[in-house]
């Protein structure tokens, strides 16, 4: 693996502690810190890019480097379950932090290296694709209580941003899945997925009508669960939701 392979790759695996600031009061001051700490990799991207004779070449070494690496560490784990909290784990630092400070950066080289990425990781981890989103996208994100989903499928029904199963569903996100190591996994996963999920969906002819199934097979009776202060069914009814739609629409057309 060459050096900037490895550079991001201590970008990635030498941070899993960061998510711990990924909430609406610390994400802004720890990406920030984040980026700036790795800002001599981007600077020899940037200079590795423009000195190369084929520049593409370059950054697909890099990317196919980096991937390498996070496959290799990913099958050193023996058993199925910690190989699959590895990837949530890292996939999140990845999307949140790794990925956006690429695009934060804004040179030819690194939003070119940030797909190549996107691609490799997607072309190796089929099971735990990712998809690109900038700083802006995701602070802005937490001011819409990150309900991508949720928010669509209102929206799609003419109910607004305030809606009760919007708040009901906010709340219970907060108050009881983030409590949970399994339901801040599920969140995370959600995270990961929800905007390109919403993305493919709205790009749909029927997409009303797809958006009209998500709300009566589980967004409606999560909230009847909620209601019943059934808290554990509603995650496993809510986990079956991310995993289901990211199924559908994230990993068919991967094969």
């Amino acid at each position: 693996m060459d050096t900037i392979s490895n550079e991001l790759a201590g970008m990635l695996f030498g941070n899993e502690g960061l998510m711990k600031s990924f909430n609406k009061d610390s994400y802004a001051d720890a990406f920030n810190e984040y980026y700036e700490k790795y800002s001599y990799v981007f600077d020899e991207i940037d200079s590795g890019f423009a000195q190369s004779e084929n520049g593409e070449a370059y950054l697909k070494s890099i990317a196919e480097g980096f991937t390498e690496y996070a496959h290799n560490e990913e099958q050193k784990l023996k058993k199925r379950n910690d190989r699959d909290h590895f990837l949530v784990d890292h996939n999140s630092v990845l999307t949140v932090y790794l990925l956006p400070a690429l695009a934060q950066r804004g040179s030819e080289a690194c939003e070119k290296l940030a797909d190549m990425i996107v691609g490799s990781w997607n072309n190796v981890f089929r099971r735990y694709t990712i998809s690109r989103g900038t700083f802006a996208e995701i602070d802005g994100g937490f001011k819409r209580k990150l309900c991508y989903i949720t928010t669509a499928v209102c929206e799609s029904l003419g109910k607004s941003d305030d809606c009760y199963e919007l708040k009901i569903l906010r709340d219970y996100r907060d108050g009881y899945l983030m409590g949970s190591k399994d339901g801040e996994e599920v969140v995370r996963t959600y995270y990961d997925i929800a905007p390109t999920i919403v993305n493919r969906i709205n790009k749909r002819k029927d997409s009303d009508r797809i958006y009209s199934g998500i709300f009566n097979r589980y967004i409606s009776p999560c909230i009847s669960l909620i209601e019943e202060d059934k808290k554990e069914e509603c995650r496993e009814l809510y986990s079956k939701m991310v995993y289901s739609l990211r199924e559908e629409y994230m990993n068919k057309d991967r094969g």
